[in-house]
């Protein structure tokens, strides 16, 4: 049977589809899903920096009269816990008389938890040895804080903290002026251990976007 040329198929028209048009509504999805997770992080990071107060810097300067753990010595670090955060100094080799001067940086949400100390000896060949622990609280310091003082002179006790059979402290404790800041020094008697103090001192570092103290 003769077909005219001039006849036209009925129905949908078929055509192909660009390979980069077929392409588009995945990668419209790829980056609407891209997009909600960095929301969801940075709501995530928000909600995380409401609850922070600030930074609490510890520096420790320098152990007295640790405990020997070797033959004639020690080889001394800190360790440092609140909640969570776990940090630690670096190990000195073959002294009970170490000199640190390290600073550690904690978050704090909660002041009323209180820092906790360790201190070992580290061995190379087994586990570390314990050389005593201690902790400490900075309620005060935080108060101290609080009452945003200003343009006192350099040297000026704030409020100070005794030693009593519920702390840590081998003496008086001094929240002081010092400078353009407010800082704590303490001297910590470790226990658990035959002798041993840790000397360290608090600072505190404000955060833009937190809830602050």
């Amino acid at each position: 049977m003769f077909t005219s040329p001039l006849r036209r198929e009925t129905g949908s028209p078929s055509f192909v589809v660009p390979e980069h048009c077929r392409r588009r509504p995945r990668v419209v999805v790829i980056v609407v899903a891209v997009f909600c997770l960095l929301s969801s992080a940075a709501a995530a990071s928000s909600s995380a920096m409401e609850h922070l107060m600030g930074l609490l810097r510890i520096r420790i300067h320098r152990g007295v009269n640790l405990a020997v753990r070797d033959l004639r010595s020690s080889d001394p670090y800190v360790i440092v816990r609140l909640g969570k955060q776990k940090l630690k100094t670096r190990v000195v080799r073959k002294n009970t008389n170490p000199e640190w001067n390290e600073d550690l940086t904690l978050t704090i949400a909660d002041p009323s938890l209180p820092v906790k100390l360790f201190v070992y000896d580290k061995d190379r060949f087994s586990f570390d040895d314990k050389m005593g622990d201690a902790e400490f609280e900075f309620g005060t310091f935080v108060e101290a804080l609080r009452m945003r003082l200003d343009g006192l002179p350099s040297g000026t006790i704030i409020t100070r903290v005794q030693p009593t059979r519920q702390n840590c402290l081998a003496g008086e404790s001094r929240v002081v002026w010092a400078g353009s800041k407010v800082v704590q020094d303490m001297v910590l008697r470790l226990r658990n251990v035959e002798s041993g103090e840790i000397e360290l001192r608090l600072e505190w570092i404000d955060i833009p976007g937190s809830r602050g103290l």
